[in-house]
């Protein structure tokens, strides 16, 4: 089995860096390492001759059952720095309240985000203001622990691999029910990973295109069967677009009824969503997990604006502020000093930056001109931006992967600010007297704001005019996804604790039109192709490096920075922990007078 030792030598990740931020984590039974690679476990053969084994989370007897996580990989636990005015951060993820029995019972909380949800089928959305608020709606066969470090059960209480990685059989976890009350069965399971994977519309298909079977033995089993071993098949089956769905409501009321509709088995439902304003989630009654959640309702509100966002939560008017960049990181320190309440930084894998669209859905000179792109990114100064409009407290980012996601190379090479470099560029490009670009920013969103005017001021000395155009969230979600833009702020949370997800979604082509840049580079194409049924972990990490490196050199993407979350919560909130891949902990948020 891998040591702790051994893998941190392995990622080049120091014991500050560790201690600090993820780590890729690979303690699970040998059988099982060798299965998924982004375990990394034992490399030695077993010879057992046995048909199949179960997997044992612990990492002792691989014939037990557990109910203990499997250590896979993902963001670490340890407490992130603030910068602003010596702040230190007080939130770190941790076991959940029902653990404790610690909890209230009822009553009602009021948050504040900065988006709204576009559509809620986990299928077919692609927001981090609905995948956040999917996973207390519905819930898969496994699930990404709290810490992000491991995968443990969910609706499925155990499974068996077999030796060759091609069977996956998950023991199904009785008495579920959905929030209408009735039984969650194996056929709801058979559909909804069958409409997960068969969907063309949905940008998470690729996530289970290596499933050739999905059956259901009996009434309690359900089996998966791959084409070929795939490493991150059980972090691709803990993702949002594996949840469970009711087949008989969707049948009655019609897939389109999921867009601001729910029926599944999490501790919440979608009561009512109405667009721009609120979504509130109502208690699920018939939830499978005794006594959760605490709370009768939670509804967030949208709030696009961050200082009216604050003025509320300073008045006493809502209980909480959980949208990802709601909080300007220029007001933490005053917020942390309002004894009225608390202010959570918490770690993320969480990756910020600038896209360009390159070629999306055709080419978009002169953003199709690596020339052009090298300059923008030479001509960027990042330590600026952390130290002014961040306030000290993101740190550096030099690759498409968040820094100490599992195979994230931190020796990765990355344009950095060099004006120099950036006017040569400019004279080889296609445009050496320089053009105009058109970012488009959230209204009312003060970070975005900031970064868009200190990238203005920056690409002005290569004679780049950057006009900033702040639009209503939802218009900002609609042009990036139709190709209608130049320049988009925004970044990328990790949804799985492997990198297949993020590195699929941007590197081929298929899913997204390689995240509306069109920027296709086949040799990266075909490594991330190769590493998703890899099942060596030193062949992946080095193919997963290069696609670091190739993405680096002309690639859409300005690394900007990596920042964590940022959340503010009225003193009575208790229970509530904001997961390292970005899902509301709701279910064990309780109030405390």
């Amino acid at each position: 089995m891998v040591s702790l030792d051994e893998l941190v030598s392995s990622q080049f990740l120091n014991r500050r860096e560790f201690g600090r931020r993820a780590l890729a984590m690979a303690l699970a039974a040998p059988a099982f390492g060798a299965l998924l690679a982004a375990c990394g476990g034992d490399d030695d053969d077993d010879d057992s001759g046995g048909s199949s084994t179960e997997v044992d989370a612990s990492g002792g007897d691989p014939t037990a059952t557990t109910d203990i996580s499997v250590d896979v990989s993902g963001a670490a636990t340890a407490t992130a720095e603030a910068g602003a005015g010596g702040a230190t951060a007080e939130s770190e993820p941790s076991p959940t309240v029902a653990s404790t029995g610690s909890g209230t019972q009822g009553g009602s909380l009021v948050f504040i985000r900065d988006g709204d949800a576009d559509l809620y089928d986990p299928v077919l959305n692609d927001s981090n203001n609905v995948i956040w608020m999917i996973y207390s709606v519905y819930q898969g066969l496994v699930k990404t622990d709290v810490t992000a470090t491991g995968i443990e059960p969910n609706l499925a209480e155990s499974w068996e691999v077999t030796e060759d990685g091609l069977t996956y059989t998950f023991s199904i976890r009785s008495g579920v029910k959905f929030s209408d009350g009735s039984d969650m069965t194996v056929d709801d399971i058979v559909w909804s990973l069958t409409r997960a994977r068969d969907t063309e519309e949905s940008p998470w298909s690729f996530t289970l295109v290596n499933v050739t079977d999905i059956s259901a033995p009996d009434e309690n089993t359900v089996e998966l069967t791959l084409a070929e071993g795939q490493a991150a098949i059980l972090a691709a089956l803990a993702m949002f677009n594996s949840t469970i769905v009711s087949q008989a409501w969707v049948e009655e009321n019609g897939e389109d009824a999921l867009t601001g509709m729910s029926m599944g088995t999490g501790p919440f439902s979608i009561a009512e969503w109405r667009t721009s304003e609120y979504t509130l989630l109502a208690r699920n009654e018939h939830y499978w997990e005794e006594g959760l959640p605490y709370l009768d309702e939670v509804k967030v509100i949208t709030v696009p604006d961050s200082n009216s966002a604050i003025l509320q939560m300073q008045a006493g008017e809502v209980d909480g502020i959980i949208g990802q960049l709601s909080i300007p990181f220029n007001r933490v320190a005053e917020l942390q000093g309002d004894s009225n309440l608390q202010v959570l930084i918490s770690p993320a894998a969480y990756n910020y930056f600038a896209r360009v669209n390159a070629a999306y859905p055709e080419p978009n000179p002169p953003f199709d001109d690596p020339h052009a792109r090298l300059a923008m990114a030479y001509a960027i100064d990042y330590e600026r931006l952390i130290d002014t409009v961040q306030f000290g407290i993101a740190e550096p980012s030099n690759s498409i992967l968040p820094r100490g996601a599992l195979y994230w190379n931190p020796d990765n090479v990355s344009p950095t600010f060099d004006l120099d470099k950036a006017q040569e560029e400019m004279a080889a490009s296609t445009v050496p007297d320089g053009f105009e670009a058109e970012v488009l920013v959230t209204s009312g969103n003060a970070q975005q704001e900031a970064i868009a005017i200190a990238l203005q001021d920056m690409w002005a000395q290569i004679n780049v005019d950057l006009v900033i155009t702040p639009l209503d969230n939802a218009v900002v979600n609609e042009r990036t996804t139709a190709g209608d833009f130049d320049v988009r702020l925004g970044g990328w949370t990790n949804d799985m604790i492997d990198p297949d997800q993020i590195l699929s979604y941007f590197v081929l082509p298929e899913s997204s039109g390689n995240a509306r840049t069109g920027y296709l580079n086949e040799e990266s194409v075909d490594l991330v192709l190769k590493a998703k049924v890899e099942l060596d972990p030193d062949a992946r990490q080095e193919m997963y490096y290069e696609v670091q490196r190739l993405w680096a050199e002309d690639g859409p993407l300005f690394y900007l920075f990596n920042i964590p979350y940022i959340d503010v919560l009225a003193n009575k909130v208790k229970g509530y922990f904001h997961h390292p891949l970005g899902p509301h902990g709701f279910i064990t948020t309780y109030i405390e007078e």
